[in-house]
Parts: C-alpha cells; sequence; structure tokens
C-alpha cells in the first residue's frame, strides 16, 4: 500500500472515504466495492453528488468518462491515477 503525497491516504484509504461518501449520498448502511452503483440503485443525479464530493475532498476534478463502471473501485483506482499524476506533474514543475 502506497501513500499518496498529497493527501497522505493510501490507496485503500481512498477507497475507504469514497465508500464513506457513497453510503452517504445513497443513504445506506453497506455498499458493494466492487458492484457497479447503478446496479446498487444509484441514480444519475446520486452519482453526480458522489463525483463532486470527491472532488471536493481530494482537490481535483475526475473524468468519469474514463470510468469502465461506476464502481467504488473504480472510482478510487481513478482518483488515485488522478493525485498521482498531478503529484508527478508538481514535482516536474
Amino acid at each position: 500500500m502506497t501513500a499518496l503525497p498529497r493527501t497522505g491516504e493510501s490507496a485503500s484509504g481512498i477507497r475507504k472515504s469514497i465508500g464513506v461518501i457513497v453510503r452517504t449520498v445513497l443513504e445506506r448502511e453497506a455498499v458493494d466495492s466492487a458492484v457497479d452503483l447503478f446496479d446498487q440503485g444509484a441514480t444519475s443525479l446520486a452519482f453526480i453528488r458522489i463525483v463532486a464530493q470527491v472532488n471536493e475532498k481530494y482537490g481535483i476534478t475526475v473524468d468519469v468518462t474514463a470510468l469502465e463502471e461506476a464502481s467504488i473501485d473504480s472510482l478510487s483506482a481513478l482518483v488515485e491515477a488522478q493525485i498521482t499524476s498531478q503529484e508527478l506533474l508538481t514535482v516536474r514543475d
């Protein structure tokens, strides 16, 4: 598990944080992180709210068109990749 310099969160920590956001928005106690959120009752509006909260928390703009599926695992991997990419750009500057 690699710590991400910008947030200080590990990949696992990002997944957990996004899971909390998803459960809060969907008003559910449990959500399967590997299953598409739309298959678990998420609406388009709920997904927009999830992405907006993730963007706010991590100071990024997630490109949801890059997602293969709208699961917590996929969203977490995309967020981690974007944070890492931004960190590399910052280091180069």
